[in-house]
């Protein structure tokens, strides 16, 4: 591929006007605009290698250019997504400008993303995480409080150290969540987590606040707001001491699993997690449905298996 910066004169114009339109016309993000900038740029000196106009570029030119990146620069299925996406949006500037009367970038299918399956631990390493923060200590008991919150609602560590005492109401038992773009969400929690953050506000955010002016729910030990870094180096030293395999996000991960193999619907567990579409939320009824054939596999006298799960 070309470096940025060899484009001629007029195409570098081209990208500069882009650019402008990406901010004013679409109102995307600066992150986007560099983006999308970026990849205007590196597919108009593909043209310019293979000798042809933007203008007079087809669907078929776009799978070629795509599949320049798939064999040179490695490009996966999200790459090749956000590729498509920004042809389609410079396809559009261009239409706008009259340089154009089609799309073609529209007609190129998105390629399909594998399935990651999100990671999940158990019930019972949940609760031996959970169990294993000593009750003497201030930063553990605030680090349980924090963690069990997380498994209680589904919330994001960011959605958690965001929180402000404000935000938590104990005679309801719900929470209130800046989610992404700044959503608004109520989550409900269980009464573990809710006698969790009653005991951890009424004897250990007092030991730990220097500012009665500080709003945050969770606290580190100069009186401040937590970071994300600093939770996540103590949920990393929690797991570390019993060999269990996670994450933070693993218990947003494994309350939405869990809850759906309980019998959670699917509507409800989308609501608790802030997803604004619900295929987003189905990945976790495939988890369930794994380990439902998991378990046939195992017991079932039709599975074909000659285990003795008494063996």
């Amino acid at each position: 591929m070309k470096k940025e910066g060899e484009l001629p004169p007029q195409l570098e114009e081209l990208v500069s006007s882009f650019s402008r339109f990406i901010i004013y016309q679409r109102r995307l993000s600066d992150k986007t605009r560099e983006v999308y900038s970026h990849e205007a740029r590196e597919y108009l000196s593909f043209l310019s290698s293979i000798g042809r106009d933007v203008d007079c570029t087809s669907p078929d030119d776009i799978e070629a250019y795509l599949i320049k990146r798939r064999e040179e620069d490695g490009a996966g299925e999200r790459t090749e997504g956000r590729i498509l996406s920004s042809l389609r949006s410079f396809y559009t500037f261009l239409i706008s400008s009259g340089g154009r009367d089609y799309n073609p970038a529209g007609l190129v299918e998105k390629p399909r993303e594998r399935e990651h399956m999100p990671r999940v631990i158990t019930e019972e390493e949940v609760d031996a995480l959970l169990s294993s923060f000593p009750s003497d200590d201030i930063l553990s008991v605030r680090d349980y409080t924090m963690f069990e919150l997380i498994y209680s609602s589904g919330m994001r560590i960011s959605e958690a150290a965001a929180l402000d005492v404000s935000s938590y109401r104990s005679d309801e038992g719900t929470v209130s969540v800046i989610g992404k773009r700044d959503k608004e969400r109520l989550v409900f929690i269980g009464e573990v987590a809710r006698d969790a953050l009653d005991h951890y506000l009424a004897s250990i955010r007092p030991e730990l606040v220097h500012n009665s002016r500080e709003t945050a729910l969770f606290l580190n030990r100069r009186g401040g707001r937590i970071t994300r870094q600093a939770a996540h180096k103590r949920f990393k030293e929690a797991t570390g001491r019993l060999g269990i395999e996670a994450t933070i996000h693993t218990l947003r991960h494994s309350f939405a699993s869990h809850m759906i193999e309980n019998g959670a619907d699917i509507r409800s567990v989308q609501e608790m997690l802030g997803h604004s579409d619900v295929r987003t939320t189905q990945i976790y009824t495939h988890l369930d449905t794994s380990s439902l054939l998991s378990f046939f596999d195992r017991y079932s006298p039709l599975s074909g298996s000659d285990d003795d799960p008494e063996a």
